[in-house]
């Protein structure tokens, strides 16, 4: 099969509905999932940030003091946006092992429609979650102010085109689930912790620290993220955060404009 062939089709904003719309199915259907992702703002945040929240009162972000319990909302509002991105991981998947995606590209299903489609299942999960979050940070205090918080979210979901495009490029070159599930861990899971998610990066963090956090993606993601839901709205970080994201996705959309679309099973 030789993709250059036929991806010069194209269905228009239509395929973007129907890629999406198989999403939400899948997503919908998904009982046991959609009770993990209720399980981990109730972990992550519920139990393990009101713990540490016994221990470090407030923090200083920016020139502005905040509880410990809304400084870390907000890094596991960005946890989840790494997490949701084993989803795109697996969506992608499926449609590569059942060669779903070459029946979608040579029905008019272009690169950045399939993007920006498949990109509907974490979008729903990461607003699930984050609805979940803003319930536990208004009963513990955790949120700093609402419309700051609907904004990250708002926000978040344009960053989650960078998570969901690099798991649908990594799932082009990943066969099996065992692999997805090991990149997963031993990538992605450290990628999410090495970020300042529920510590706080000062002047006095090890050098190597530093340079983990000035090289993780997530960490100039998490800034703007902050930035928007304290007030502060660091334009500079927004802006780094947006470029990050557009510059996966066309590097994404490259990527499957030249794979070659073959069974991962035969």
């Amino acid at each position: 099969m030789n993709p250059m062939n036929f991806r010069h089709h194209s269905l228009g904003i239509k395929s973007i509905l129907i890629v999406a719309s198989n999403e939400w199915k899948a997503f919908r259907t998904n009982k046991g999932l959609l009770l993990s992702m209720f399980m981990q703002p109730l972990m992550l945040y519920g139990l393990l940030v009101s713990a540490l929240g016994l221990s470090i009162q407030t923090v200083n972000y920016q020139g502005i003091v905040v509880s410990y319990a809304q400084y870390a909302l907000i890094g596991i509002f960005s946890f989840f946006m790494t997490t949701q991105m084993s989803q795109a991981m697996y969506r992608s998947s499926v449609d590569k092992q059942f060669g779903l995606l070459a029946i979608k590209f040579m029905n008019g299903v272009q690169p950045w429609h399939y993007l920006t489609g498949m990109n509907f299942f974490p979008s729903i999960g990461f607003i699930f979650q984050c609805s979940v979050l803003l319930v536990l940070g208004l009963i513990t205090g955790g949120i700093y102010q609402i419309v700051y918080f609907l904004l990250a979210v708002l926000f978040g979901i344009i960053l989650l085109e960078f998570w969901s495009s690099l798991g649908i490029l990594l799932s082009t070159k990943i066969s099996d689930y065992q692999k997805r599930d090991l990149v997963m861990t031993l990538i992605f899971t450290p990628i999410s912790y090495a970020a300042p998610t529920l510590y706080v990066l000062s002047d006095n963090s090890s050098i190597l620290i530093k340079l983990i956090a000035a090289i993780n993606p997530l960490t100039y993601q998490l800034n703007a993220l902050r930035s928007i839901a304290f007030g502060i709205f660091d334009l500079k970080t927004i802006l780094i955060s947006v470029v990050l994201s557009l510059v996966m996705v066309l590097l994404a959309q490259s990527i499957l404009k030249r794979m070659k679309l073959t069974l991962a099973e035969r």
